[in-house]
């Protein structure tokens, strides 16, 4: 009867230890899923990571991101855009412990898919726009907001009213790029054309410097240009013209390299990898942030930039930042309209479809 009794009178304390009891344990075991174990982050460059370029931005980035969450970034560097090659970097990547793997060339999303169904455990960001599995998704910035910007400087500076453009090859990202360079430079220059000539691939010194030297005969005075590496600067500069650079400046030139378009790959990949360790990441999403998100900028202006040139360009960031760019009555180079007045072109056709270009590029044959 006692017994029954200390239990009555006691058990009231008896469940509440047995409920700390109970706490403690669940406590002591829960860990954030990032603390559980650290992530290993793929990364595959068609170049290498050394190459103060485009590789070497993408590198420098992630490895910024896996330091800040601690992170273990293992790379495969000049991997070609091809079937076989990029299958055996994954598949390196994977074996090491790979459980994300960024892909960081247009070329890569040709095989994206594939490499998504052959590894539905490991999730791949590429910046191609391609990529359909449920694994797989995009990410990229808006450089074309900038190359705007470029081209009311370009066409500002020119005396010739002749700019040129060295392309690897004509792919939607691309070609945004050089539409939206164009519509700036007519925003400056009415009258201006700019000439395209492509090289065939994204590092090619020689067809680079022929490009430069070509454009120049046909009365190019500022050269642009869209490779891994500045190698059209470099001939612009020993030619005394005018330039624009791309993606990152990791030298010192002359005042004719009037600025640059610029990505900031440190905070794109802080973004991105943050969203996905956190649990945020949306892959049906993806991303493509621009100069809102401060993901694009412009380099410093040359002291040969005129007061005029600085205008327009902070003016149209403006308007840039309240219509895009592609907003309004456009024009192809053949005369077709593509976007009528308070009309504005979706990111779909953006990113995966303009495969035209705008009044005012013509490409060099």
């Amino acid at each position: 009867m006692k017994g029954k009794e200390w239990v009555e009178r006691n058990l009231p304390f008896v469940l509440v230890g047995f409920i700390i009891i109970a706490l403690v344990a669940v406590i002591r075991s829960f860990r954030l899923p990032e603390t559980e174990r650290q992530i290993t982050i793929g990364c595959v460059l068609v170049g290498s990571k050394a190459d103060m370029g485009w590789n070497g931005s993408h590198y420098n980035g992630l490895l910024h991101a896996c330091q800040l969450h601690s992170g273990i970034l293992k790379v495969k560097e000049n991997v070609k855009e091809d079937a076989v090659d990029l299958f055996a970097a994954v598949k390196e990547l994977v074996s090491q412990g790979a459980n994300v793997v960024f892909l960081t060339s247009y070329g890569y999303g040709e095989h994206v898919n594939n490499i998504a169904q052959q590894y539905p455990d490991v999730v791949f960001f590429s910046i191609s726009g391609k990529g359909t599995e449920k694994n797989c998704t995009t990410y990229f910035a808006r450089m074309y907001q900038m190359r705007y910007l470029a081209g009311i400087i370009a066409g500002t500076e020119s005396r010739t009213g002749v700019l040129g453009y060295i392309a690897p090859m004509p792919n939607s990202e691309i070609n945004r790029n050089i539409n939206a360079y164009a519509m700036g430079m007519r925003v400056s220059n009415p009258e201006a054309k700019l000439l395209v000539y492509y090289t065939g691939g994204w590092d090619n010194e020689r067809a680079e410097r022929e490009g430069v030297a070509r454009l120049q005969e046909a009365g190019a005075d500022v050269i642009a240009y869209q490779e891994d590496k500045p190698y059209a600067v470099r001939e612009a500069e020993q030619r005394g013209l005018f330039s624009i650079g791309f993606d990152n400046v990791y030298e010192q030139y002359s005042d004719r390299f009037l600025t640059a378009t610029m990505y900031d790959w440190d905070l794109i990949y802080e973004k991105v990898l943050g969203d996905y360790l956190s649990g945020r990441l949306l892959l049906s999403d993806g991303y493509w942030l621009g100069m809102e998100e401060h993901a694009v900028k412009m380099y410093k202006m040359s002291p040969l930039v005129s007061e005029k040139a600085n205008y327009l360009a902070a003016s149209a960031k403006q308007r840039v930042a309240k219509r895009g760019v592609f907003s309004g009555a456009i024009y192809d180079n053949q005369g077709m309209l593509r976007c009528r007045d308070g009309e504005r072109i979706g990111d779909y056709e953006l990113f995966t479809g303009m495969d035209w270009f705008v009044e005012g590029v013509e490409i060099y044959e």
